[in-house]
């Protein structure tokens, strides 16, 4: 109960980013928060970046808000906390409060998040905070990066871009000692990342070739990556 009381509080005093959001045409995040309830004294940023055109695509890794979720803090511990996703545009957790209310949590004091039993920890990539899926642990993880793009339409029709954008690019990462390298997802590049003194290069090559595994799918790196850890 005491916890919850701080959330509460946290969420009214400091989480309120979005009420000192300027909306202007150019800025994306227009579109992210469109439709979260009555524009009452908060900002919400609704509408459209550009009202002639639709948005395709999302921002949120989640694609409703039907979520639950524990986050585990450095400062105030763990809550359990219901409607929130993941603004992968921002690098920002979000929760739903009062159903009016869209507020964004301060990405530096999060360790882990946990929502509808996916796994997120957050990592500083180049100076930036970002936020990352777990996809697989053992001796070592590996982590999925949702780069997101916002691309914005165009009025003249020569350009083909009759509508907004948001196109998501993943990335993978291995966590091992405490060190985050991104992963190149060619046959040599895995093999000799993963290569050991109990596992030779030719080894996980041979394995992916004979099982016709391609590692651009999450499903074959996930089969790859067992058998490197077997």
């Amino acid at each position: 109960m005491k916890k919850t009381v701080i959330l509460v509080i946290a969420l009214i005093s400091v989480f309120t980013t979005l009420a000192q959001e300027s909306t202007t045409e150019k800025n994306p995040r227009n579109n992210i928060r469109q439709g979260f309830g009555t524009h009452n004294s908060f900002d919400l940023g609704l509408g459209f970046v550009n009202p002639n055109f639709r948005t395709d695509g999302s921002a949120y890794f989640f694609e409703d808000w039907d979520t639950e979720g524990v986050i585990y803090t450095k400062d105030h511990g763990s809550f359990k906390i219901k409607k929130i996703n993941i603004n992968l545009f921002d690098n920002k957790l979000e929760a739903i409060y009062d159903e009016s209310s869209v507020y964004t949590f301060d990405t530096k004091n999060l360790m882990k998040i946990v929502i509808n039993n996916k796994v997120f920890r957050v990592f500083e990539i180049d100076d930036e905070l970002k936020i990352f899926q777990l996809v697989f642990k053992d001796s070592f993880s590996v982590y999925k990066y949702y780069h997101v793009i916002f691309s914005e339409g165009a009025v003249n029709p020569m350009l083909n871009r009759s509508s907004n954008k948001y196109i998501k690019n993943e990335r993978y990462f291995l966590y091992r000692d405490k060190n985050l390298t991104k992963m190149k997802l060619s046959k040599k590049a895995f093999s000799k990342l993963f290569q050991s003194d109990n596992l030779e290069q030719q080894t996980i090559s041979d394995y992916i070739q004979k099982s016709k595994l391609s590692l651009k799918k999450e499903e074959d790196l996930i089969k790859a990556l067992q058998y490197i850890t077997r």
